[in-house]
Parts: C-alpha cells; sequence; structure tokens
C-alpha cells in the first residue's frame, strides 16, 4: 500500500517576509515622495520676503555707517598732513598757511556741530573758516583737480599759499608738490589726471542731507588757525557742507 507522501508545513519563509515588507515600504515613500506644494512654495517665499525686508535697512545702514568710517580715515590723513606743514620751520611755509585769513578767501560761517551756518539754522554758536586747498572727491566729467591744489592760485598771494600746498603735498603722498596752477600749456591744469592712487575718492556719495558730496576742502579756522577737512561743494567757490575731520558732524558719526 502506497503510503500517502505527507505535507510538512515548515512555517512562513523569512526572506520572502522581508523582501514583500521592504517591497512595500519602497512604494510607500514613492507614494509619499510627491515635492512641495504650492502653498508650501508661496510660504517660504513669503518668509523669506518678510525677512529680507528685515534685514535690508539694517544692512544698508551698516554698509552706509562702514563707508563714512573710511572717510573720516581718509579726512584724519588730509588733516594730519596740514597740520604737520602748518607746523613747519620755513617762515614761508607758515605764511602761506595763513595767508587766507589775512587776504579774506571766500570766507564761510559755519556751525559748531559742522554745518553751513547759510543751510542750519538751528545752531547759533558759529565761527569762520578760510579754504586753503581742496580737491575732487567724485568723479565729475574727468578727474579734474584730483590732486588738492591751492585756493589761491594767482598773484603774489596765490605763490605764497601754494608753498604751503605743496609742502602739505608732501606730507600727504610723500612726493613732490604740484607747484604752478597750470603746466604751461593753456586749458592743462596740473591737478588734473586720470583716477589712481592719488584720488581721495569719496566712498560714501549719498545725500546726507546737506547735498551730495563733490570735493574735499582743508579750511583753515579764522579763530585759532587750526586746519579742519570738510566735504563739500564746488560752485564757484568751494563751499563748505559737512565737517568731517576733528569732531565729524553728527551725518557722519
Amino acid at each position: 500500500m502506497e503510503r500517502r507522501k505527507r505535507k510538512v508545513n515548515c512555517g512562513v519563509n523569512p526572506m520572502a517576509f522581508w523582501c514583500a515588507a521592504i517591497s512595500k515600504e519602497k512604494r510607500k515613500k514613492r507614494n509619499n515622495d510627491k515635492g512641495f506644494s504650492l502653498v508650501e512654495v508661496i510660504i517660504v517665499i513669503a518668509i523669506m520676503a518678510i525677512l529680507a525686508a528685515a534685514i535690508a535697512p539694517a544692512l544698508i545702514r551698516y554698509i552706509d555707517k562702514s563707508r563714512k568710517s573710511v572717510d573720516i580715515e581718509t579726512a584724519q590723513c588730509i588733516f594730519e598732513a596740514a597740520n604737520l606743514a602748518s607746523a613747519s620751520w620755513d617762515d614761508d611755509i607758515n605764511q602761506g598757511w595763513s595767508i587766507a585769513i589775512d587776504a579774506k578767501v571766500a570766507p564761510q560761517k559755519v556751525t559748531s556741530t559742522g554745518h553751513s551756518a547759510d543751510l542750519d539754522k538751528s545752531d547759533k554758536d558759529t565761527y569762520t573758516v578760510y579754504p586753503v586747498a581742496w580737491a575732487r572727491g567724485v568723479k565729475k566729467g574727468n578727474w579734474e583737480n584730483s590732486v588738492f591744489k591751492s585756493a589761491l592760485d594767482k598773484g603774489e598771494n596765490g605763490d605764497k599759499q601754494r608753498k604751503f600746498t605743496d609742502e602739505f603735498l608732501k606730507n600727504l603722498y610723500h612726493r613732490d608738490g604740484v607747484g604752478q596752477a597750470y603746466n604751461g600749456v593753456a586749458g592743462t591744469n596740473a591737478y588734473d589726471g586720470e583716477k589712481d592712487q592719488l584720488c581721495m575718492e569719496f566712498r560714501y556719495k549719498k545725500d546726507a542731507g546737506y547735498g551730495k558730496p563733490e570735493c574735499w576742502i582743508l579750511y583753515i579756522r579764522g579763530d585759532n588757525f587750526k586746519p579742519e577737512v570738510w566735504i563739500g561743494i564746488k560752485s564757484g567757490s568751494v563751499k563748505a557742507r559737512y565737517r568731517v575731520y576733528p569732531d565729524p558732524c553728527k551725518e557722519y558719526k
């Protein structure tokens, strides 16, 4: 009699179980991996816009302040070079420093807070300054007067003031002064040039409240004969707008 084959129950196949589980998990992940929805993208963009709007003004203020700090450092270099030249043992250079007061060259009333008295009526504490030398701080078509030149450049008084300006330039640039106002060729100004390391270009070029800056101006104070460095404009004669060194006006602090 033929024996019946007994079916042996070996239980669940572990390998098949794990393969099925893994396959099921992969299908689940594929079904869930559908990317961001439109609403989610819009929310992210809105959050980024809010953050940018909050950070941008502070970042702009920081950049502007750093540029003003660079201009103050430049003004300090100008001040120290002028201070050194004004203390020269040479009597001609000393006279060239103060000749602007004696000749009453373009006197201008300024306030103790560092503005033109014509523009700032709030400060009644004023004093008089006289321009000694000036140079462009921004490009106006070309780099006209890119190097400091004497405010007086004609006649006997101009000759005297240039003695100071030449000494001042030697201290400032460690080079010989530029000498006469013109090279001898009509219309060729010895102070003009291309933008190079001698051009003390402004870093902060915006209107801080009293006009956009155009030029550096070295003044002598009429009350104590001390130098001051201002940022101003050139319209016929130079005109002070912001005192930068010493004691910068509030717009540059």
